[in-house]
């Protein structure tokens, strides 16, 4: 059977906010500016594409994905996803069921747990994790069921396209406080690659000191250091200052969704929705989004907005926020 069969695809098209929202609810959410037709093409392109790779698998036995060899013998049981469902539903009202998952160990990635793999542009998604986890649900620092929710997360928010708030939207997955607080410092491998430079800059600038020059001045080599995680930590500290305050802005429309209701937004949204200042303007906000029709925002209302707030909600053609 296929993953969408036609009528589904055929009430997307016609913008069935019942059916839209059940895909949401497996992690299928429509993106920023997508008309319901072109999440319909979107959903059949990736239905194609997991069929290929089902029968690729199939024929071969493996597949070749960015440098890495996938088995089909190394595929996830999608009934361990039950371990992360219950967490991502909690927080973000999805659980996904049909995102393939291998267990690979990547060459010289010795701390490796976990990442997922997407194209946006030739719709496409599936995650890895460390082969330990196949046989055992912890191993170093990692949790199995963690790791699911935090990638499945990601697969998720593909269509946002986002990158500000990816990590602090993943790792609100974690199971200690300290991660869910710190894990989102280092948003992409180069943030993590400029910290680990700079301080194997400093250690290299000691050996030298200690070995050849020992007039060295080592202040700069410090400061570099001290730059780098000012600058992380600033950035992390603000972007964490927006995410609270655009939830908060949120929870008077969707209550204890509003977790949920964010995790659907732009970049650019939740920073604009951080710099409103007044009930009012928050209210006028939410109306133009409502009132301008696009698919995704339809949607939000339809599945997260409060009885209350839909009642209170201001005409469509409530004046757009100053």
């Amino acid at each position: 059977m296929p993953l969408f069969p036609e009528p589904q695809l055929e009430l997307v098209r016609h913008g069935d906010l019942a059916t839209i929202a059940a895909l949401d609810a497996r992690g299928l959410p429509p993106g920023p500016g997508e008309t319901a037709a072109a999440f319909a093409e979107r959903l059949a392109t990736l239905g194609r594409n997991l069929d290929r790779l089902a029968a690729d698998l199939a024929a071969n036995g493996t597949i070749t994905l960015a440098g890495l060899t996938l088995a089909a013998a190394d595929r996830i049981d999608p009934t361990l996803y039950a371990e992360a469902a219950e967490e991502t539903e909690r927080l973000f009202a999805f659980q996904s069921d049909w995102v393939p998952g291998f267990y690979v160990n990547p060459r010289f990635a010795w701390l490796f747990g976990g990442c997922a793999y997407f194209d946006t542009h030739d719709f496409f998604a599936l995650f890895i994790i460390r082969k330990a986890f196949a046989r055992q649900p912890r191993w170093f620092l990692y949790n199995r069921r963690e790791l699911l929710a935090h990638e499945l997360t990601h697969v998720a928010r593909i269509a946002l396209n986002a990158e500000r708030f990816e990590e602090r939207f993943a790792y609100q997955t974690a199971e200690t406080a300290f991660r869910r607080a710190l894990g989102s410092v280092f948003r992409t491998p180069a943030d993590s690659a400029l910290l680990l430079g700079a301080v194997l800059i400093l250690a290299g600038s000691r050996l030298l000191q200690a070995l050849l020059l020992p007039n060295l001045v080592a202040w700069p080599f410090w400061l570099a250091v001290f730059g780098v995680a000012c600058h992380l930590g600033f950035r992390h500290w603000l972007t964490g200052r927006e995410f609270q305050r655009a939830r908060n802005h949120l929870i008077p429309t969707f209550g204890e969704r509003a977790l949920a209701a964010l995790c659907r937004c732009t970049d650019a949204e939740i920073r604009a929705l951080a710099a409103l200042r007044t009930p009012q303007t928050v209210a006028a906000w939410l109306a133009a989004k409502r009132a301008g029709g696009e698919l995704r925002w339809q949607l939000l209302f339809h599945r997260f907005a409060q009885p209350e707030a839909e009642a209170a909600a201001p005409p469509p053609d409530a004046p757009p926020p100053t």
